[in-house]
């Protein structure tokens, strides 16, 4: 069978929520060509000052399906697992703003081998090229099926614009005991994307004293320092602090060290 290759770039918006991913088989070879095609598209992007695109593991399980799905039919086709990408995010109800597909087919052999083949073939092609170097694009999922009837593997990469999904990142700043007053100061990040990263809109803040329990003492604060001053001698004192983002998103709950008051 002729290696091949087809893209497509819808530009409909829609608005949805998040829905159940659909299952993905994994396999030694998928997994190498996975990696290999991601690493391939950031470099070639970190190249032209691009953002590397975040992979998304809903994209991921559902590239892997529809690469399985056009294996299973040995035929190289947009509208395969859930239709075509943008009516695949509708179903799936994931909020996106603009969607996009690079679908390809090769006979090298399984792996790196295929991995290579199959990028090449994507990189010398304009309308797959913009899909990869897209200034608009945030995230992206990648999966390879292989069809041992015809020795060939089918790849898929969805594209995803949309908002900033991902829990924010935060870290402790500082911290000191000075007397009977206990300090902490705190920050956080949203990593950086191509388009739409995020911003932290607050903080949540809780605390507890001699190893009692949680109390909740700010919610959505754009505080980052809480200083307890004139605690009791003996007493023990440790708070906790989550960060909330614009999009909603709001990490792990982050806990600090526990001051003893002399």
């Amino acid at each position: 069978m002729r290696p091949g290759l087809a893209a497509v770039l819808l530009l409909v918006s829609a608005l949805a929520w998040f829905g159940r991913p659909a299952p993905a088989a994994a396999f030694t070879a998928a997994q190498q060509e996975n990696s290999a095609i991601l690493a391939s598209i950031n470099t070639d992007r970190a190249k032209l000052g691009l953002v590397a695109l975040r992979l998304d593991g809903r994209l991921a399980a559902w590239s892997t399906d529809r690469a399985a799905w056009m294996a299973s039919h040995a035929e190289l086709i947009h509208n395969s697992y859930g239709g075509s990408p943008c009516n695949l995010y509708v179903i799936e109800k994931i909020s996106w703003y603009q969607c996009g597909e690079a679908v390809a087919d090769s006979n090298a052999a399984p792996g790196l081998a295929a991995a290579a083949a199959l990028y090449a073939l994507w990189k010398g092609s304009p309308e797959h090229w913009a899909l990869i170097t897209s200034s608009s694009f945030n995230y992206v999922g990648i999966g390879t099926s292989y069809r041992a009837a015809n020795r060939t593997t089918y790849a898929s990469i969805l594209f995803l614009e949309g908002p900033e999904h991902n829990r924010p990142i935060e870290s402790w700043t500082e911290d000191w005991l000075n007397g009977q007053t206990v300090h902490w100061g705190w920050t956080a990040y949203d990593p950086l994307l191509q388009s739409h990263t995020g911003t932290i809109a607050g903080y949540d803040l809780g605390y507890r004293g001699n190893g009692g329990s949680w109390h909740l003492l700010r919610t959505n604060s754009p505080d980052v320092s809480a200083t307890f001053r004139a605690r009791a001698p003996g007493s023990t004192w440790q708070i906790e602090v989550r960060a909330r983002d614009n999009a909603g998103n709001l990490s792990a709950w982050m806990a600090s060290t526990t001051f003893t008051v002399p």
